[in-house]
């Protein structure tokens, strides 16, 4: 019934006067309502005269309004007047029914003020409830500004402190936590891009978290940066942890699976496997390091391996030629 008062018959054709529309649907309630009567007429004849009334009087109090309402019902009880009730024609055989009419005249009355009720309250919290929407939409918008102004700041200290950094070590270690800042800023964005406040377009946001990376870097020509990812849409938190995965393993393989002669590809794919997902970052370089599968202290394997339980997936590699890194998900 929610849904039913939810309709609003004259709002849907503003330029057609309300009392037309109101007539128009008490007209085909009471067509309905008197198809349904003949045919119960014939089957069974006299039976619940009255039965019919109410539900198509609230039912056109509900989608127009209570003039609806009030043309449907007092149609139907003048049509049983004159059909149902023995004799037929305006008659009656007894003080009993004359009683009858009037106390289904005075409740029918009643049921329509009910329901007109019910209709204008359900209209008022709807209102509301859009109005709150309509706030929450602005607060929202004004907090993405300021979260999009606060990533902007930090990455703009993170790139003055790198270029100023004289140990290459640190210089390194600034400019990759400046990438995983800009990772998780184009999750943001990518957020609030969408008409889903709390999810992701996993395709959208890879190509444009892959493309950043590539100017990031200085890729250039030398090395080929590639995606292709499904256009899954993905809890927002799981996907901020995917990007962070993505950028520690191009990072890597920009930095150490070519020489500074040779160029090569880095592939990033992100595409439906089984029930799941698998995200494959593969490289045609020079291999994993001898001792790879028994590192385990390193930044970069712990960060991706923290990051892949973040996501609620399991992590594996496999060598030769070149490193391919295999991140499976579950649905």
């Amino acid at each position: 019934m929610q849904r039913l008062s939810e309709i609003d018959l004259p709002a849907l054709a503003p330029r057609v006067p309300p009392l037309v529309i109101d007539v128009a649907t008490a007209l085909f309630c009471f067509g309905v309502m008197a198809t349904i009567r003949i045919f119960l007429q014939m089957a069974v004849p006299g039976a619940a005269p009255f039965a019919l009334l109410y539900p198509f009087a609230v039912l056109a109090t509900l989608v127009s309004s209570w003039r609806a309402g009030a043309i449907t019902y007092y149609l139907g009880l003048i049509g049983v007047w004159y059909i149902v009730l023995p004799p037929q024609g305006f008659a009656l055989s007894s003080q009993a029914d004359e009683a009858r009419l009037i106390i289904n005249a005075t409740s029918g009355a009643l049921t329509l003020f009910i329901a007109h009720t019910f209709r204008a309250s359900a209209k008022r919290a709807g209102a509301e409830r859009a109005a709150k929407l309509e706030e929450r939409e602005l607060l929202l918008r004004e907090l993405n500004h300021r979260v999009t102004n606060n990533f902007a700041m930090v990455a703009s200290l993170l790139q003055l402190q790198a270029s100023r950094a004289q140990d290459v070590g640190a210089k390194a270690a600034l400019a990759g936590a400046l990438n995983r800042v800009m990772s998780i800023s184009q999750a943001h964005r990518n957020l609030y891009a969408g008409g889903d406040m709390a999810r992701v377009d996993m395709s959208v946001y890879l190509e444009d978290l892959c493309r950043n990376l590539a100017e990031a870097l200085f890729l250039g020509e030398i090395v080929k940066l590639e995606c292709d990812a499904f256009p899954a849409s993905m809890d927002r938190d799981r996907a901020v942890a995917i990007g962070l995965v993505v950028n520690e393993l191009v990072t890597n393989a920009a930095k150490h699976a070519f020489t500074e002669t040779t160029g090569g590809r880095i592939e990033v794919t992100f595409q439906p496997e089984g029930a799941g997902w698998r995200l494959m970052v593969k490289d045609d370089g020079k291999g994993l390091p001898d001792d790879f599968n028994t590192r385990r202290n390193g930044l970069g394997r712990g960060l991706v391996e923290a990051f892949a339980r973040q996501a609620g997936g399991t992590f594996s590699f496999l060598e030769g030629p070149g490193a391919t890194f295999f991140l499976d998900l579950k649905s």
